[in-house]
């Protein structure tokens, strides 16, 4: 029963993960088209783009059954492969990158806000209970 439980908990989370992550790159698109820099959203942009983030959600709920200790290690890998889900679908499957340098730094600065808010507000309790943990095995350890 535990690792069914387990298992549901962690589909609730990717499925979090991706509604918060779609939510901003929606808001994100949005504020950056008004700039002039992306095109104009449309039904087949956002259904690109959730598309898109329903993979990078499902790769990060494929990585999550391994056992990551370093936090460092765990931004890198998990911004790196949205990164990577991002580019290979922008321009092999959707081909929807304008090729200039504003562009880029805006769709950088873009998938930066949405990794950092996705895992805000998806992953701070997670976060929270592993800092707790982490205080009580320091505590522990000090008191020895």
């Amino acid at each position: 029963m535990e690792r069914k439980t387990t298992i549901v908990s962690r589909i609730i989370k990717a499925l979090a993960s991706f509604t918060v992550s779609y939510a901003f790159v929606i808001i994100f698109y949005v504020f950056i088209s008004n700039l002039g820099i992306f095109d104009p959203i449309d039904n087949r942009t956002a259904v690109q783009l959730m598309y898109t983030c329903l993979a990078v959600a499902l790769v990060h709920f494929i990585l999550g059954f391994f056992h990551i200790k370093s936090n460092f290690i765990f931004f890198i890998l998990y911004f790196g492969v949205e990164a990577v889900i991002v580019l290979f679908m922008g321009f092999l499957v959707y081909d929807f990158f304008i090729m200039n340098a504003a562009f880029f730094v805006w769709l950088t600065g873009m998938l930066i806000a949405v990794f950092a808010g996705t895992y805000l507000i998806a992953y701070y309790e997670d976060w929270k209970k592993v800092q707790e943990i982490n205080e009580i095995i320091r505590q522990t350890k000090k008191s020895k």
